[in-house]
């Protein structure tokens, strides 16, 4: 294991987020670590696996690494695309709700964030939000978020194929509309979303945040959509391209996959029923072994395609009003003349 990189969770409230959390260090070599406020452990139903953690204070906190990255919409936070962090560093992602507590926040040697494009979904899942951060500082170096003309023109349609758990896909929904999705089809095998039951339909779009989601949502029937002409799976197996390095921008001709991989029925999947052209993206996963989920795959993916897609280009601060023509006109009279006149002057008169 990279001891040279810590995730630190500050207060977070969720154990099935902290577990998650761990998981996500996991993959990418890292430590983890908590500054556990809500008895994370001790919660009702809360995983075995949080029995170990220890609670970690702002001290210990420091002395962990010469450099601390707050990941939160803090002010004058950089964009986590292209940052560099260097190699000994920790990562501290805070709760949902509130963020970074002020003691906390107040250690960081560097602020970053990963841009959100919607105006309802402000943040994500605080377990994928972790994956992302580490995703970008522990991984392949990128370029700065694109900055476009009419970006919208430029983003693919998104399926999410064969989820196998609710709360997983909601958590990945959610992700895809703070990221600027309008839409996504989800091919729902296992009925997870569309036909289930009301227990699991509830804490599902409650994952999504559906109150304010306004994503729409469509189901793809069993024969598919129609054919796309570029096709790009996600994947976490060593296949294709580093998805850094695919072409995720080709607008509405181009569909991406993120298929569930949890089990290897993907494996078989028929991937020319959709589309002429079908091509592979790998999200460069460190550990050779790890624990899967689903909802930080699909929000790394979509978050690299968000940086690829790009935004608009800042608003031009707008210019200084020019003075009425006929006080330019009159300045230019008496400069000529060697006599002034004020407008004043002349209603007077």
């Amino acid at each position: 294991m990279n001891r040279s990189i810590t995730l630190v969770g500050d207060s977070i409230e969720n154990p099935a987020n902290a577990l998650t959390m761990m998981h996500a260090a996991g993959m990418f070599g890292s430590a983890c670590r908590f500054r556990d406020t809500k008895g994370l452990a001790s919660t009702p139903g809360a995983p075995l696996a949080l029995s170990g953690i220890t609670n970690l204070n702002a001290e210990e906190a420091r002395a962990l690494h010469p450099r601390h990255v707050a990941f939160d919409n803090l002010p004058g936070a950089s964009e986590v695309y292209g940052f560099q962090a260097g190699t000994d560093f920790s990562v501290m992602v805070g709760n949902e709700r509130r963020g970074l507590s002020h003691e906390f926040a107040s250690l960081a040697t560097d602020r970053v964030h990963v841009p959100m494009h919607s105006r309802r979904i402000n943040c994500l899942n605080v377990a994928a939000a972790a994956a992302v951060a580490l995703y970008y500082l522990s991984g392949p170096r990128v370029s700065p978020m694109a900055v476009r003309n009419e970006p919208g023109r430029r983003r693919p349609e998104l399926l999410f194929l064969g989820p196998r758990e609710h709360v997983e896909l909601g958590s990945a929904i959610r992700s895809a509309a703070a990221f600027g999705w309008e839409r996504a089809l989800v091919e729902d095998r296992h009925r997870v979303w569309f036909d289930c039951d009301r227990g699991i339909r509830a804490e599902g779009r409650a994952a999504a945040r559906r109150a304010r989601n306004e994503i729409l949502l469509v189901p793809v029937p069993d024969q598919g959509p129609k054919p796309f002409a570029h096709v790009t799976v996600v994947t976490c197996r060593q296949e294709g391209l580093p998805l850094h390095r695919a072409n995720l921008t080709r607008g509405a001709s181009q569909l991406v996959v993120i298929p569930d991989e949890s089990e290897a029925e993907t494996t078989s999947e028929m991937w020319s029923r959709w589309g002429v052209e079908v091509e592979w993206a790998r999200v460069a996963i460190p550990a050779t072994e790890f624990t899967y989920h689903y909802r930080l795959l699909a929000t790394i993916a979509l978050a690299e395609v968000a940086r690829q897609v790009g935004r608009r280009p800042a608003a031009r601060p707008p210019r200084e009003p020019r003075p009425p023509i006929y006080d330019h006109k009159l300045e230019k009279w008496a400069e000529a003349t060697g006599q002034r006149v004020s407008l004043k002057e002349l209603m007077e008169y």
